[in-house]
């Protein structure tokens, strides 16, 4: 049965982890009336296959939406994957088949129900739409916007100032994102703060067309290890959805003591109330902020697995990097023996996906971030094949190898 909302809650619901709400006091009177049930929708674009963190403080709201007995859309980009948002980064992103767009897509839904239920879930595919569009739908469309409003969009600006290109099919991005709300008749729009420019072209669409404008609800993007937004583009830097416990929680404790106010409040449901006096008790120096970022550990860990792989996560953190042991878990990777029966440390970080380049590996070696079954390794390094060596990096990554003869 669908909960009406208290003051509180709205407060709460339309404050934490947004960035902007429009129109902020007519979506909270028909949130608190509950007079009839509204399409919420959210997009995405399945360009890699899994979800990270940063897309939960957005899942949350949409799970608080279906609580309240609102009916959630997800539109599948299966078109819009296609041209390329070029949100993530000041240049075009690579179009992809179709073929792959629906295989990334099949396995974001079922991360996606981690966080929210089925139920009150509706899921479409742009196709239902753009399968049927003409040439001539395509110009009408375009008809209805001009070059200067597609170019005041920041990334276009960025390239416009840096002399850079900015394909035609970039330009048709934002309007059929914009359609997709149109196509559902959308109430309410969820987004991050990239996509505003999006999200506002589709409440104008919709006005041009006779429809009741979407309310604009943007998210707050939360930040990944390196300080910077967290994205699918750089993926050694997210927090992911198929992260094992110990990786998450080993991941949280790697993050800047700086960005622990943002994960507190907007990638935990701690209660409001306990976020700000941890703060604070932080502020004032009465918590350690080693402290405080293993409580965020085990909270974000217990939410995204279970409390009882928190605190298994937790004490293999402890045993790893505080009694210096090896870590409870680590991956396994199958690699094919060398002829000579040794592999240069620097090669075997790069064949276990420990370095994503022999410089980067080289790097790593020489700050002396890297142990072989404990011991630390140099240059000169070089690691039998045989036996199941336990090659770490750093704090937070650990393979072990297993060869095999022509892996």
């Amino acid at each position: 049965m669908p909960v009406r909302p208290t003051e509180a809650s709205l407060d709460e619901f339309l404050t934490r982890a947004v960035a902007r709400v429009i129109d902020r006091e007519h979506l909270r009177a028909l949130l608190a009336s509950g007079e009839r049930r509204l399409v919420i929708k959210q997009g995405f674009d399945p360009t890699r296959p899994n979800l990270h963190l940063g897309h939960v403080v957005c899942l949350r709201k949409l799970r608080q939406f279906a609580k309240w007995g609102h009916e959630i859309v997800i539109i599948v980009g299966d078109w819009t994957t296609q041209i390329g948002d070029p949100t993530d980064r000041d240049e075009s992103r690579p179009t992809m088949s179709h073929e792959q767009v629906l295989e990334n897509a099949a396995t974001y839904l079922a991360q996606f129900h981690r966080v929210v239920p089925r139920e009150g879930v509706r899921i479409v595919h742009q196709n239902e739409w753009f399968g049927r569009f003409t040439l001539t739908d395509v110009i009408r469309l375009a008809a209805r916007f001009t070059t200067q409003q597609m170019l005041a969009r920041e990334e276009f600006r960025k390239r416009m100032a840096a002399n850079a290109p900015i394909p035609v099919k970039d330009l048709l991005y934002p309007l059929l994102q914009a359609y997709d709300s149109v196509a559902i008749e959308s109430d309410v729009e969820v987004g991050g703060t990239d996509q505003e420019f999006n999200v506002l072209v589709g409440r104008q669409l919709q006005g041009q067309v006779g429809q009741r404008p979407q309310n604009v609800f943007i998210i707050q993007l939360l930040e990944g290890l390196d300080g910077e937004k967290m994205s699918k583009s750089k993926p050694a830097t997210a927090i992911w959805l198929t992260d094992t416990p110990e990786q998450v929680y080993g991941k949280v404790m790697a993050i800047k003591d700086d960005l622990m106010p943002h994960y507190f409040e907007w990638a935990t449901d701690m209660p409001l109330g306990e976020v700000r006096a941890t703060l604070e008790a932080l502020a004032k120096q009465e918590l350690h902020p080693r402290d405080a970022k293993a409580m965020l550990a085990r909270r974000i860990t217990s939410e995204l697995h279970s409390p009882a792989a928190a605190e298994e996560a937790s004490a293999a953190f402890a045993r790893q990097f505080r009694e210096r042991g090896a870590p409870a878990e680590a991956e396994v990777v199958t690699l094919a023996r060398d002829g000579s029966g040794y592999v240069p440390v620097v090669d075997l970080l790069v064949r276990a996906g420990l370095a994503s380049s022999r410089s980067e590996a080289r790097r790593v070696v020489s700050q002396g971030g890297v142990r072989v079954n404990g011991r630390a390794a140099d240059a000169s390094t070089a690691v039998a094949s045989e036996g199941e060596p336990l090659v770490q990096v750093g704090r937070r990554q650990a393979r072990r190898i297993r060869w095999a003869e022509g892996a």
